[in-house]
């Protein structure tokens, strides 16, 4: 009896250990959308209110950027979440949310991009942004194309001596690194995104003296070693500045 006993309460506690490992991630929800200029005042009044009627509050919580600078620039970008695959299942079939998008926002959109779910990797994350700050509204983000012969432990390697780096830098933020959850292929090679926030334009006239901190962390020479093996790692990469849009985002 006592060994029954026991089974049953390593079987409670291990489906209690599985369901918060299920949920010990976090996730956004993304897709990319392009509108002609001069409809841009109309979807921008219509989108605050549909925002604001819909995507004020948890897994639906909603925030609009503008791709401000890179190559897809003029892009507008719809963030939604935190939100697990869970949450997905128990969004509401709402008719008027789907009607008002249809007959509000729809007709203005020229052409819907990139739909993706982003995830941030485990340990990959600098948050020195205090509770009680407002969140950042402008970031830098980073693309990361993978070479198909790359094993994830090395990517992992790679990316956590670009963390402990920034982190003896003292000057982030926020940092964090995030795989796109759905297989890219060779298809646009957004495989990695690393995202940073920026407080001005000005932080990019800083020099964070990078390969010097690289190297009184990781030994002289290092910081060649790691270029060589970044480079091999990563067959293309580039870069884009995204702002939050205030007047979409109702804020």
């Amino acid at each position: 009896m006592n060994k029954i006993i026991t089974i049953l309460v390593a079987l409670i506690f291990t489906s209690s250990v599985l369901a918060e490992e299920t949920k010990a991630y976090t996730q956004f929800d993304t897709f990319r959308f392009t509108v002609n200029n001069k409809d841009a005042k109309k979807l921008t009044s219509n989108m605050r209110s549909h925002i604001k009627k819909y995507h004020v509050t948890g897994a639906l919580k909603t925030k609009i950027y503008n791709v401000t600078y890179g190559a897809n620039t003029n892009e507008l970008i719809w963030v939604m979440g935190p939100i697990s695959y869970a949450e997905f299942d128990s969004r509401p079939d709402d008719k008027k949310h789907d009607d008002d998008w249809a007959d509000n926002i729809n007709p203005y959109i020229i052409s819907y991009n990139q739909s993706e779910i982003w995830r941030i990797m485990d340990g990959l994350m600098i948050n020195n942004i205090d509770e009680k700050a407002a969140d950042p509204e402008k970031y830098i983000a980073r693309y990361l194309t993978v070479n198909s012969d790359q094993e994830e432990e090395v990517i992992h390697y790679l990316l956590n001596q670009i963390k402990a780096t920034l982190n003896k830098t003292g000057k982030v933020n926020y940092w964090s690194v995030m795989s796109n959850q759905f297989i890219q292929g060779n298809t646009n090679g957004r495989h990695l995104m690393a995202i940073s926030s920026m407080n001005s334009w000005a932080e990019l006239d800083d020099d964070w003296e990078f390969s010097k901190h690289f190297e009184a962390l990781y030994g002289k020479g290092s910081y060649k070693a790691f270029r060589a093996s970044y480079d091999h790692t990563f067959k293309n990469q580039w870069q884009e500045v995204i702002e939050v849009n205030k007047e979409m985002s109702g804020m």
